[in-house]
């Protein structure tokens, strides 16, 4: 039984059109994933769903009723959904419990003891038994992010609509926030989840839709959707989805800023330990001495990291186009490999630059 059925929505903010004519059916069960390019409409869409914003046209159906009728009961429509925000949205002057009981007792009419009992078995149930009196300063933001889901499951809804919930987190908190979701989707939650995490939607959705040209553009079953795309444009954001590309002066890097970008975007495909120290060892021990280096120092540097999707094998490498070839010299280079090595990862030198303009490339 569908749970949601989208006909023909159409979105427009007035300076153009943001979605066109986009059908979508939601089963009772199911986990679909809503993923494309950056502005390609994915929060915008789930905006609609919810009603935090009211669509230009089409019509929107939960559990068979059009929320878009003027005469719609939305307070009551929304009872059935809750939304999880990439940005937590904790009430920052209530602790844990009072954040999660708060909606049930306004809403549904529980008394506080009913509530009380209510929020501590789904406490438990997201990993977070015995933070019932912690303010949401004293949290992570994998455990902020947590309570926030804890707060969702709290009003029992049918459907919850996760808006990017890992992309706010340190890389070493996505892993438990993905834990928690994956498991309420395999106990049969109904989810729709904007991501860009494409390892995510392959080991979680039971449906993925990708958004582009102002629409649906492909859909299908995870494995078939990421191991054979039938069109163009998903081809190509799937190859670029596991590209990460960054251009930088002498004057603006910030290696430490860097290092994180690289952790967060590998921990979309895998979260390993050893890359995390991988990745430290190349910023303290390549980056920081070739930056650093006084007058000798490359006024820019092009980096491009490529994650593969279904082995270890992925690629750092560096380029630096007014780079003095000195600073990479073999005994640099060999005592870097001999680092590199402990990590089980290979450098491979060129000092030649090759055809895609990289001096190094760093298998991970």
């Amino acid at each position: 039984m569908d749970l949601i059925n989208i006909k023909n929505l159409t979105m427009d903010y007035g300076q153009g059109i943001i979605l066109n004519d986009i059908n979508l059916d939601v089963a009772k069960g199911e986990t679909v994933f809503l993923i494309g390019g950056s502005g390609c409409g994915k929060s915008t869409l789930l905006r609609c769903i919810n009603r935090l914003i009211t669509p230009t046209a089409g019509e929107i159906y939960i559990n068979g009723e059009n929320i878009l009728k003027p005469d719609a009961d939305i307070d009551k429509i929304r009872r059935s959904m809750a939304m999880v925000f990439q940005s937590f949205n904790l009430f920052s002057h209530l602790n844990v419990i009072e954040n999660l009981i708060l909606a049930p007792m306004k809403v549904l009419n529980k008394s506080k003891e009913e509530a009380i009992e209510d929020a501590r078995q789904i406490l438990k149930r997201v990993g977070m038994s015995g933070r019932e009196n912690s303010m949401p300063e004293w949290l992570s933001g994998g455990q902020k992010q947590r309570i926030a889901i804890a707060r969702a499951l709290a009003m029992h809804p049918d459907v919850i609509l996760f808006d990017e919930p890992t992309s706010a987190l340190d890389p070493t908190m996505v892993g438990e926030v993905k834990a928690v979701i994956s498991d309420l989707c395999n106990e049969g939650q109904t989810s729709v989840i904007v991501t860009h995490d494409m390892n995510f939607a392959r080991n979680t959705a039971t449906k993925v839709v990708f958004l582009a040209e102002k629409g649906i553009y492909e859909q299908g079953e995870p494995i078939e959707f990421f191991d054979k795309p039938k069109k163009v444009l998903t081809k190509k954001f799937l190859y670029n989805s596991r590209m990460l590309e960054r251009s930088f002066e002498s004057d603006t890097i910030d290696i430490l800023a860097l290092a994180s970008e690289l952790r967060k975007f590998i921990s979309r495909f895998q979260n390993d330990s050893n890359h995390d120290k991988l990745i430290s060892t190349i910023c303290d021990e390549f980056l920081y001495p070739i930056f650093n280096a006084g007058e000798k120092a490359p006024v820019s540097m092009d980096m491009r990291l490529i994650c593969s999707e279904t082995s270890r094998s992925h690629y750092l490498m560096f380029g630096f186009p007014d780079l003095d070839i000195d600073p990479l010299s073999d005994t640099f280079i060999d005592e870097l490999n001999l680092k590199i090595l402990e990590h089980q990862s290979s450098l491979i030198m060129s000092k030649k630059r090759d055809d895609v303009g990289y001096d190094v490339c760093i298998q991970m």
